[in-house]
């Protein structure tokens, strides 16, 4: 049979007065399971208090790490603004080379590209992610409400501030990634083009081949030979035999031996169709297929061949085509 009281006797220790205490087993047990409770629900408690102090700190952390993050995003501006300023003084250099080189116009570069440009985060050499992270990111944690519980609080006007900056980093990073392959693409068209012309200008022939007098010009003449009225094809350079003869430009030796009339002949190829000849020499000094470089001793003037004297007859043919040498030379 159940208990219906439980008897609590307190015994003093100097008096001899017991006194006793009687409780229904209903209350006993009332108060046992409330003790339990009790001890329950201030454990759950203790273990909120922790997590919510937890939170507190982190969000503390947050906050710091969102004031370094706007110091880095100051940092940033800061530095895209100067690499937008040089940009725009390449831009400006980009152009008046165009304009000095006459250069074709590249305006269509960027829809010709249109799809294959890659972003801001792949071009500034490693992930974007890694350098200026989501600002968005810290406004978004967890903080404690007044009740102990958590909560996803909403963006401060910091973090706010913040995401807008990122983001026009962002867009500005990208707009410089296109401005960069525009002026990559403008420099290195204009780098071709005066690469070209530089080979061509090496390949004129713009220096006197010897020291001399001029005897007989290009033209209509009487020949020496018989009398007869027949075409000059070249310019005739008097001297004494064994002067040197210098390469006018730079080219390749198409030809270094004896031809009909012309003596000893060295025949250089310039490219561009420009060929320079040199005949009546008393020694050639290169070989056939030999490079040559504008100012470098090729042969020696002499009186091999029909001649009427030590000279050096030189000629300038555009496309086998006979032309005035002195059309080219630019020394007085």
């Amino acid at each position: 049979m159940a208990n219906r009281f439980f008897t609590l006797l307190i015994v003093p220790e100097k008096t001899s007065n017991v006194r006793k205490i009687v409780v229904p087993s209903w209350l006993a047990k009332g108060l046992a399971l409330s003790l339990a409770l009790f001890v329950l629900i201030a454990t759950v408690m203790l273990l909120d208090y922790w997590y919510v102090m937890s939170q507190i700190g982190e969000n503390k952390q947050l906050r710091m790490e969102n004031r370094r993050l706007r110091q880095q995003v100051q940092v940033f501006k800061n530095k895209v603004a100067t690499i937008e300023d040089t940009m725009e003084r390449v831009k400006t250099f980009a152009t008046r080379l165009k304009v000095i080189t006459n250069i074709e116009d590249r305006g269509n570069l960027l829809q010709s590209l249109n799809g294959k440009l890659p972003d801001s985060a792949t071009n500034i050499g490693e992930n974007a992610s890694s350098r200026v992270r989501p600002l968005a990111a810290p406004a978004s944690a967890e903080t404690p409400s007044p009740s102990g519980a958590t909560a996803a609080a909403a963006e401060t006007p910091e973090d706010l501030q913040l995401r807008r900056e990122y983001e026009e980093l962002d867009e500005r990073f990208s707009l410089l990634n296109r401005e960069s392959l525009f002026a990559e693409q403008t420099l290195q068209d204009l780098y071709e083009l005066l690469a070209d012309q530089k080979a061509f200008l090496a390949a004129l022939p713009t220096r006197k081949p010897a020291v001399g007098y001029f005897t007989n010009g290009f033209g209509i003449r009487r020949s020496p030979f018989g009398g007869r009225v027949k075409m000059h094809e070249g310019l005739d350079i008097a001297n004494r035999p064994g002067t040197t003869i210098k390469a006018p430009a730079d080219g390749v030796v198409n030809f270094a031996s004896s031809k009909a009339g012309y003596g000893l002949t060295l025949i250089l190829d310039h490219g561009y169709g420009l060929e320079t000849w040199y005949a009546h020499t008393q020694k050639i000094l290169v070989s056939k297929g030999q490079k040559i470089r504008r100012g470098d001793s090729v042969a020696q003037l002499g009186n091999s061949g029909r001649s009427t004297g030590p000279h050096l007859h030189y000629e300038v043919r555009v496309n086998g085509y006979p032309v005035d040498p002195l059309s080219y030379i630019l020394e007085n």
